[in-house]
């Protein structure tokens, strides 16, 4: 996912009950890697001509109030639903329901592209051709 500066993804979950009727099941949890740095992220040795940096662009937790500065290479990941695998009681074919506390937001960016790539898991394997 590209965004260019002033875009941003506004405080949302990445499961939502829909989701339970699709093939795979809901989004149990997300994977977000970045794909690129953030001028935060840089040292001062190595941002010299960096054209792929950006400022800005923060993954915001509101219930915790916490900012993440994406950095090349690393990945955030979280439970999106309250059933979890290995909880008491968890079944694949359980409807899910979602943990608001894991609501974010993509803050805008400011300057530069900033590159994520997000994986999702679900409780079930998409069919077969998908």
């Amino acid at each position: 996912v590209r965004y260019q500066p002033g875009q941003e993804f506004q405080i949302h979950t990445d499961h939502l009950d829909s989701f339970n009727d699709m093939d795979c099941g809901g989004r149990l949890a997300t994977c977000l890697m970045y794909l690129n740095d953030s001028e935060d992220n840089v040292s001062e040795e190595s941002s010299h001509n960096n054209d792929e940096t950006f400022t800005g662009g923060e993954t915001f937790f509101h219930e915790f109030d916490r900012a993440v500065s994406p950095r090349k290479g690393s990945a955030l990941f979280w439970w999106n639903t309250m059933e979890r695998p290995g909880s008491k009681g968890y079944d694949k074919n359980m409807f899910l329901n979602v943990d608001l506390k894991l609501r974010h937001a993509g803050l805008p960016v400011l300057s530069g592209e900033k590159w994520v790539c997000n994986k999702w898991m679900h409780p079930l394997p998409f069919p077969h051709g998908v």
